[in-house]
């Protein structure tokens, strides 16, 4: 069995309402898994499908609005971030949590099933950012680097071997336009998929929920959901019935996009296959992990 981890960042689980980008844009291929759109009047589980759609909560417990830094960590690495550090941390990763994370997380515990894959895909001048102090580690590289993954390249990307943070490789494309196109969000799922088949464990991240949540790219709230749905649709495609898919977040935010604070809603857990025997209890986003190690026992 392969597990496929998406991370959707700053995706709030929220009803049917006028400013919810997901309750106006339409979804055929949720929609067809799930009998409607990605809210929260779609919840279902339905075992003998092996299909389950719940809200999972983001607060952990702690006063204040859901963060980045301690959410994504809580969320890779099974533990209750924003209690350990008394508080919910913006961006990056608490540094007294770093080690933390890089041994307990996902793609570590994978490790002992088999091996683990991280499919973003990151060309120098991140690396060179990285250097220089002009970013830091999110919770994901983190994670990787303390499961010692192999971190793909633009190259990777260019052959279908990796997939871009923006879905559909825009961003890599404006930097790298002789050796990467822009593909449509149907083929990065297969692609995907075809990654995902040859580990244990998968994980994929995107952020470009986030940054349209918080106002920092111009690209429109519909077009984000229509590559959301249109990636699951191409991992659903070749998804194997002993494969599962898993789509959860760590805060909300883009779900209510005229608020460019985050929000206090859950976030949604979206599970396809076996999985859903192991996650369909869980109630907030510090038991994912324990559970997906629960699932990955029975692969």
């Amino acid at each position: 069995m392969a597990i496929i981890f998406v991370f959707i960042d700053g995706i709030g689980f929220d009803s049917a309402h006028a400013d919810n980008p997901f309750a106006c844009v339409p979804q055929p291929f949720l929609q067809t898994l799930l009998g409607g759109p990605l809210i929260a009047e779609s919840v279902t589980y339905q075992p003998e499908r092996r299909v389950l759609l719940k809200a999972l909560d983001a607060t952990l417990g702690v006063p204040g609005l859901p963060q980045s830094g301690t959410g994504q960590t809580a969320l890779f690495a099974g533990i209750n971030a924003a209690q350990l550090v008394q508080r919910h941390q913006t961006h990056f990763p608490p540094t007294t949590l770093h080690e933390t994370l890089r041994q307990r997380s996902i793609l570590q515990r994978g490790r002992a099933f088999g091996t683990s894959a991280f499919a973003n895909a990151f060309d120098e001048g991140f690396w060179q950012a990285l250097a220089t102090r002009k970013l830091r580690k999110s919770a994901s590289v983190i994670a990787a680097e303390g499961a010692g993954v192999y971190f793909r390249t633009q190259h990777d990307l260019a052959h279908g071997h990796a997939l871009s943070w923006d879905i559909t490789n825009h961003v890599m494309h404006q930097r790298h336009p002789d050796l990467i196109q822009p593909i449509d969000a149907f083929t990065a799922g297969m692609n995907l998929v075809t990654l995902a088949q040859q580990h244990v464990i998968t994980l994929y991240e995107t952020f470009l929920t986030d940054l349209v949540g918080h106002g920092r790219t111009t690209i429109d709230t519909s077009e984000v959901v229509t590559r959301i749905d249109r990636l699951v649709g191409g991992i659903l495609r070749h998804l194997r019935p002993h494969d599962s898919f898993i789509i959860s977040s760590d805060h909300g935010n883009f779900e209510r996009p005229h608020e460019k604070s985050h929000t206090t809603n859950p976030v949604p857990l979206l599970v396809v296959g076996p999985a859903c025997d192991t996650l369909h209890h869980i109630h907030d986003i510090s038991q994912v992990a324990d559970a997906l190690e629960v699932a990955m026992t029975h692969a």
